[in-house]
């Protein structure tokens, strides 16, 4: 990643030499040791906990985002989620931003965890812990699928229905096909781990550089691969591909177009440990250059958001529109299009670089005990997007035994479902609480 890295504003220390500053610094240290005074440095900038303690804040605001959508799709009456509403823009920020960021952070975590050798490890124990982080999941999903199907669907409790679940022929509930793509892609992501590794090599620049459009392209290209019949036991390709012949109870967010944001997490961690591993040596930032290359950035991002943007009044949550630009998907039939996913690009970054900015300011500014109450509320959200998991499958479960919309019932207005909302995730802290001791 060095040569990518190099165009973001920092320029890579010089094994065996010194800059004049360097070499300064060295003479003002020596000097203080000789005359036997302390110089008190501040520490350097620890970017790799930086960004992992905000990728728990970032994910932590996702969870409020989603448990809140699925509060108001479950419990407000659907008259109430109109356009301009506070509830439509909450359903709509949660669709464009909750999956597809989760998706980002676990491939920033996997492939510190699994996919690099940052950390030296024996196969048999990589493929252990990759194996784990991919069952959890599954587990995840069985919880909300067995919740909504008996607590809210009232299907048979029977031997069948119980198989039909447990072998993933019935999708019941907004959970399983959600939870099982992070299995997928880690499993897919393994399996090519060898050759991106060795794709990644900052050696080799120009083969760092096609590594990298493959891991982005590749994805992108995937979602023209559309299975056509998904019926009956080819209903398994759906988890996987596109689809546009689908049953009852079939998943609508297949895996491997998802993978691009999978991948930008991959590669941003690449980055960011080259970044950290260079400061560390002694390298500068520039920035200007800096700041420039993440305008250029935002700027890309934000045109490839317009087309999104344009449908802003259309419910996110099942959208398939067609536009001048071609269609924009979320899932369900023929998704998600690639408009789709690049044009919540921008809003994922910018919510990461929020709560990046939020970390690093907490860090440094939030440190006397006036500050006490803005660390305890950080502390919370990060603790929310560490345990992203517990939150997400308990208030799935929550949320199967209160919906009442089979009887055309939701009792709720917009203060209650955020009363609700937060009253979930309280049960869910208590419960993390309970575990803990």
């Amino acid at each position: 990643m060095g040569p990518i890295a190099g165009l973001w504003g920092y320029t890579p220390s010089t094994s065996g030499k010194c800059s004049s500053g360097a070499c300064e610094e060295a003479d003002e240290e020596s000097l203080a040791l000789l005359t036997g005074k302390l110089v008190k440095k501040s520490p350097a900038l620890d970017l790799c906990r930086l960004c992992n303690d905000s990728l728990n804040v970032f994910k932590g605001i996702l969870v409020i985002f989603m448990t809140w959508a699925h509060t108001n799709l479950t419990l407000l009456p659907p008259a109430q989620q109109y356009y301009f509403s506070f509830p439509h823009f909450i359903g709509n920020a949660a669709s464009s931003l909750c999956f597809l960021g989760f998706v980002l952070a676990y491939g920033f975590s996997c492939d510190n965890a699994y996919l690099s050798d940052a950390k030296k490890r024996t196969e048999a124990e990589r493929f252990q812990r990759m194996a784990r982080s991919a069952a959890i999941p599954v587990a995840g999903a069985w919880c909300c699928a067995f919740a909504w199907a008996w607590m809210c669907f009232k299907l048979p409790l029977d031997y069948n229905t119980f198989i039909a679940i447990l072998d993933f022929r019935m999708t019941i509930g907004n959970g399983p096909d959600f939870l099982l793509c992070f299995s997928a892609c880690i499993v897919v992501m393994y399996l090519l781990r060898h050759v991106v590794n060795l794709g990644l090599r900052s050696d080799r620049p120009a083969r760092c550089c096609l590594c990298v459009v493959f891991l982005l392209l590749g994805p992108l290209a995937l979602t023209r691969l559309v299975v056509n019949d998904c019926t009956g036991m080819r209903k398994y390709f759906g988890y996987i591909f596109e689809c546009t012949v689908r049953e009852a109870w079939s998943p609508v967010l297949p895996a491997l177009p998802h993978l691009f944001y999978f991948n930008m997490g991959l590669l941003l961690a690449r980055f960011v440990r080259s970044v950290d591993s260079d400061l560390k040596a002694g390298a500068s930032i520039d920035g200007r250059r800096l700041a420039a290359g993440s305008a250029c950035f935002g700027l890309v991002a934000l045109v490839c958001c317009y087309p999104l943007a344009t449908v802003w009044a259309y419910n996110y949550g099942n959208l398939g529109v067609p536009t001048k630009w071609g269609p924009i998907t979320r899932g369900f039939v023929d998704g998600p299009s690639v408009l789709w996913l690049l044009g919540n690009v921008f809003p994922v970054f910018a919510l990461l670089a929020l709560a990046v900015a939020v970390q690093h300011a907490v860090t440094i500014w939030a440190v006397g005990p006036l500050s006490a109450p803005v660390r305890f509320v950080r502390s919370e959200i990060a603790n929310l997007g560490a345990n992203v998991l517990l939150y997400l499958v308990v208030a799935d479960m929550c949320l199967a035994g209160l919906y009442r919309g089979n009887y055309g019932q939701f009792p709720l207005d917009t203060k209650g479902c955020s009363a609700m909302c937060f009253g979930i995730m309280g049960v869910a802290r208590f419960l993390q609480f309970l575990g803990s001791k």
